[in-house]
């Protein structure tokens, strides 16, 4: 274990084999640390936070810090992080507003710089959130997502697995698994095909989820309807999986970009 003499760490604190930590950060009582966990300089970790194994934090990392919400009276939350995560410079994620509430990041992300997560957000494992995104309260993301620079989510959205979303999006609506989105209110334009196949998703799945893109957004079919044949038609799990988010959506899904604009052929190279 590495501390710095110029490091505040309260006494209380429960640090795992091989931590470091760099010099001007202050690690408050409540806080567990799992082994091999590196904090550069100038990170704060707040009480009732606990990280996991081989986490590294950069410089200016503040965790567990009280939620920016005026319900916020004082109460007992936490701040549960997995292991091997990196949070990249100025990165802050708060903990739960509710009494004994908790906010979940899971294993292997990357925060990039300037990243706030906010209280109560859940977050799978293997995302990438890159530079000055926002994620409001409530906020659920799955595993894989990929949200480019500058992204804000809205409180209560939902983020499906292996979703990619372009740069300086706001998302206002739930957005489904495998989708590639962008535009100001956020929009589908198709299948996220880099992230599915670097996923190793199959050449099938993704022939079946183009399909099931297509009865969703262009065959002029009700949403019931949509899914009734998606169900019936496209029997693959990830088809089943994409049905079973939009049936839990409360917000709404995201629409297709081009169903605001004149109709398009089904045969489209972006899906």
């Amino acid at each position: 274990m590495s501390i710095s003499p110029a490091a505040i760490v309260h006494p209380h604190a429960k640090l795992g084999d091989n931590v470091s930590i760099g010099p001007f950060c202050i690690v408050e009582d409540g806080v567990e640390i799992g082994a091999g966990t590196v904090l550069e300089s100038h990170v704060v970790i707040k009480r009732f936070t606990t990280l996991g194994e081989n986490n590294h934090l950069h410089a200016g990392v503040v965790l567990g810090s009280d939620p920016e919400d005026k319900n916020f009276s004082g109460n007992r939350s936490y701040l549960r992080i997995g292991s091997r995560n990196i949070f990249r410079e100025h990165s802050t994620a708060s903990r739960g507003t509710p009494l004994d509430s908790t906010t979940i990041i899971g294993d292997d992300n990357y925060i990039m710089i300037g990243v706030h997560v906010a209280h109560n957000c859940h977050l799978g494992n293997k995302i990438v959130v890159c530079n000055n995104c926002s994620l409001a309260g409530y906020v659920e993301v799955g595993d894989g997502a990929f949200l480019s620079g500058g992204v804000v989510v809205h409180q209560f959205s939902k983020i499906g697995r292996l979703a990619m979303i372009g740069g300086n999006t706001r998302v206002n609506l739930d957005v489904p698994p495998f989708l590639l989105t962008s535009d100001f209110n956020v929009a589908a334009r198709g299948l996220n095909l880099v992230g599915l196949k670097r996923a190793g998703i199959s050449t099938e799945a993704i022939r079946q989820l183009k399909a099931a893109y297509r009865f969703l957004y262009r065959s002029g079919l009700s949403l019931d309807d949509a899914l009734e044949r998606m169900e019936l038609e496209c029997r693959t799990e990830e088809v089943q999986e994409l049905v079973r988010f939009i049936r839990r959506s409360e917000r709404g899904i995201c629409r297709d970009s081009r169903s605001k604009r004149a109709p398009v052929a089904e045969a489209d190279p972006a899906i």
